[in-house]
């Protein structure tokens, strides 16, 4: 080799992933749950919300104040109230109770079925909070007393009065435990750091992609370079400056 020539850059280093390791993009075997499990989830989750409904009718029924009435005779059972407030107290209490009922079901399904968090989670809370209410607590609050009260009706002479139980008088209040379970699990998915809710992990932020490459062996070989001769290295001390012409002495 002549002294004048360059010296022969190294050919660059190709860095390859090992052909047996984990891609980034695929998940790891049994990742996915199975639809037996997510049918299971989902279903299973709308029952037992509502059976629910039994305990939230008792406390409607007892929460919500019953109605004076009055035997008008031929003018039929009327309000015996001219500004009748409890008409529609219990509307307005099942609207806050179903208020509760949406958060507290969603916050719990949440929590408790962890592994199970996804659609079919969401649509099985949905659907068991609006039936818990439009199925059972409301058919169950207007049921006890009912048989009073219809045979005070069928006996009663005119002018006689009695507190009728609370009765629901609109379709809203049964809608509002539905929608609020679906605000709160969206929010709960939004906030949520795990990367995948078909599987999470036992800690926020872990899922079936968490650590696969926190232990991956060094690549063998020579540091990696791109061929081109190295710069000045930006980090050294500046050199001194070269002495000039009117810098030499003068004889």
């Amino acid at each position: 080799m002549q002294a004048d020539e360059p010296p022969t850059p190294p050919p660059p280093v190709v860095m390859e992933k090992p052909a047996d390791g984990p891609s980034w993009w695929r998940l790891q075997p049994g990742s996915r749950r199975s639809w037996r499990r997510t049918l299971s989830a989902g279903f299973g989750s709308a029952a037992v919300i509502t059976l629910l409904g039994a305990p939230l009718g008792l406390l409607w029924h007892a929460l919500a104040p019953a109605v004076p009435v009055i035997d008008a005779g031929a003018g039929g059972i009327v309000v015996n109230d001219p500004s009748p407030e409890e008409y529609i107290a219990a509307d307005g209490w099942l609207t806050l109770l179903g208020i509760g009922f949406g958060l507290l079901v969603a916050v719990l399904a949440w929590l408790v079925l962890r592994r199970d968090r996804g659609p079919a989670l969401l649509l099985g809370v949905v659907a068991g909070s609006w039936a818990a209410v439009r199925l059972v607590a409301v058919p169950l609050g207007e049921l006890i007393g009912k048989d009073a009260y219809e045979s005070w009706r069928a006996t009663a002479a005119q002018g006689a009065t009695y507190l009728a139980p609370p009765a629901l008088h609109s379709v809203g209040p049964t809608l509002v435990p539905a929608f609020v379970a679906v605000i709160v699990l969206t929010l709960l998915a939004g906030w949520s750091n795990d990367p995948d809710l078909d599987q999470p992990g036992a800690q926020p932020g872990y899922g079936p992609n968490h650590g696969q490459y926190d232990h991956q062996p060094p690549l063998a070989g020579p540091p990696f370079s791109s061929g081109w001769p190295a710069g000045p290295d930006p980090t050294a001390a500046p050199a001194p400056p070269v002495p000039g012409p009117a810098d030499q002495p003068h004889g």
